[in-house]
């Protein structure tokens, strides 16, 4: 295999430093266009490839952004990647993407990895399991940090979010509206912010039609199908069980609907059930599930450019735009 050319290689032909040659290739005033010259020809018949990339790093900037999600198997974040990747790639940016599995401990692991990879910022989305959020605070120091979907109040960063408060009181709206009267709720756990605005929202939709606020009713997990399925069948057996749900994420909501054909009960005409994110597989399932939509891609293409803001800002100040 072919040893790759350096500068060095170049400056040791034409019997100069590698200061020189590196300056020539930066335009230096101090170099002379003779040389200039001389450093180019070299170059191409050496057959030398720039290091664009230390070249970006020796100027704080790598082209690279970092973005991490839950899972990339969900819909609505695949959108939503699928959004920033598109964005981004078009002011000229590569996207280095992972995911936390919804797991504290691999979810600190990817972003010290990404942090290594110097990205020049992170667009994230938090992890479910994540109870401590120093690792996130300790990011926001040192890189731009824009969240969406899953945010943290006490973090000052960026924040794209729909009104979750106003999906849920629709949600559980529409089904007063349908005339089910003990709605259950599938949360997110509360510590993740958009997770306890979902179970606000559905208890003052609740208060505010004057229906009873259940504790019994109200089940936090991390919103899996399995977690749908083990929820549902607990409900079903309380003394007064729920005729309705609504759900913090459509997975829940398709693994209580799973539960409620293998029992034989029917839906809508018996028991209601409202799911949250508009994933794609919510029109395929039978029955289809209701669903409150995220705009997942709008919310992928205004976390991008928030991040490109905040990048250009930076920038600008030092100078580098």
């Amino acid at each position: 295999m072919r040893k790759k050319t350096t500068i060095v290689d170049i400056a040791n032909y034409l019997s100069i430093t590698p200061s020189a040659v590196s300056k020539a290739f930066s335009n230096h005033p101090r170099i002379s266009d003779k040389t200039k010259k001389a450093v180019l020809d070299a170059a191409e018949k050496l057959g030398y490839q720039p290091n664009s990339l230390a070249s970006a790093l020796r100027k704080g900037r790598s082209g690279l952004i970092g973005v991490l999600v839950p899972g990339i198997h969900f819909s609505f974040f695949a959108t939503i990647i699928k959004s920033i990747e598109e964005t981004l790639s078009e002011s000229g940016y590569s996207v280095i993407i992972s995911q936390s599995r919804d797991d504290f401990e691999l979810e600190v692991k990817q972003l010290e990895s990404l942090m290594k990879a110097q990205v020049e910022g992170i667009i994230a989305s938090i992890a479910s399991g994540s109870k401590s959020f120093e690792h996130y605070k300790k990011v926001a120091q040192k890189t731009p940090l824009v969240l969406f979907d899953r945010t943290l109040k006490s973090l000052d960063v960026n924040k794209i979010v729909v009104d979750d408060y106003m999906g849920s009181i629709k949600a559980v709206n529409h089904l007063i509206s349908k005339g089910y009267q003990r709605i259950a709720h599938i949360a997110g756990y509360d510590h993740v912010e958009p997770f306890r605005i979902r179970i606000n929202g559905y208890k003052d939709a609740l208060q505010k039609n004057n229906m009873q606020v259940r504790d019994e009713y109200i089940l936090q997990c991390k919103l899996t199908i399995d977690d749908g399925i083990s929820i549902m069948k607990k409900l079903l057996t309380l003394p007064t069980p729920p005729d309705a749900i609504f759900a913090a994420s459509d997975l829940p909501a398709y693994g209580a609907i799973k539960v409620l054909n293998e029992k034989k009960i029917k839906i809508p005409t018996d028991f209601g059930v409202v799911g949250f994110s508009n994933e794609a597989f919510t029109s395929m399932v039978s029955p289809t599930i209701t669903t409150i939509e995220q705009y997942s891609e709008n919310m992928g293409t205004l976390a991008a450019k928030s991040l490109l803001d905040h990048l250009h800002r930076i920038y600008t100040q030092k100078e580098y735009i």
